[in-house]
């Protein structure tokens, strides 16, 4: 499915872990988001980094598992998110997060379904938060595909 590892997945996903997602939050899930969690439930992948048509990096963490797994999960973060109104758009679901708090989201609007953003959370209070939004794919596959090495990494290795 992908050229790029994932490593540290908690197993994978049930399909009545997504059916649960979707009717507590009255959202569908693209076709895509459920084919990559049933099979990872979380971790990371081996390539992190992102970047988008301006040059601008984004670094994966961590792929937000659907079942629990480190005390933390999509049904989780999502209901946080959402107990304050305005906090993040509802067209959004975090999938996946930066160091730092920031979130990969896919898109469940028709317009834009299973569409990649990046949700940046540093904002005051009152500014609108779709002004903090950044399309990165077209789809959850698209961008784990996209996905490259963090040059970081890459020296590590060259010095070894």
């Amino acid at each position: 499915m992908y050229d790029n590892p994932f490593l540290y997945a908690n197993g994978t996903a049930k399909e009545e872990d997504l059916d649960r997602i979707e009717q507590k939050f009255h959202v569908k899930i693209p076709a895509e988001v459920r084919e990559h969690y049933r099979m990872y439930n979380g971790g990371y992948p081996k390539k992190p980094v992102f970047t988008d048509k301006n040059g601008e990096e984004y670094i994966v963490d961590w792929f937000i598992p659907v079942r629990r797994g480190k005390g933390r999960s999509i049904e989780k973060t999502l209901g946080l998110l959402r107990e304050d109104d305005g906090v993040i758009p509802e067209w959004l679901i975090p999938f996946a997060d930066e160091d730092g708090g920031n979130l990969f989201c896919f898109s469940v609007r028709e317009s834009d379904f299973g569409a990649v953003y990046y949700y940046d959370h540093e904002f005051e209070y009152g500014e609108d938060p779709e002004e903090h939004i950044t399309w990165l794919a077209e789809s959850i596959t698209a961008f784990i595909n996209a996905l490259t090495e963090n040059e970081d990494d890459e020296d590590d290795e060259d010095e070894e």
